[in-house]
């Protein structure tokens, strides 16, 4: 199941801990879809990731407008 993705998600999974949206789309893609993932090392973490994956840091996204949020969703399983 998706679930569309919003601030207000953002925030809970912050608070429960996670600090990653895993996707495996790239940033060109129109639909995006991530898991929340919790790391200990997020930079490590990151440094992993090719530069057109479209897996973000939840703190850096929490400031976004919500209309940049559009289309984007959370895998649910």
């Amino acid at each position: 199941m998706n679930v569309p993705l919003t601030i207000e998600i953002l925030n809970d999974l912050k608070n429960k801990g996670y600090n990653i949206l895993k996707s495996d789309n790239s940033v060109d893609d129109v639909i995006q879809h991530f898991v929340p993932t919790k790391v200990n090392d997020l930079w490590a973490f990151m440094s992993e990731f090719k530069e057109e994956s479209a897996t973000v840091v939840i703190e850096q996204i929490l400031d976004v407008p919500e209309e940049v949020l559009e289309e984007k969703f959370l895998k649910v399983f």
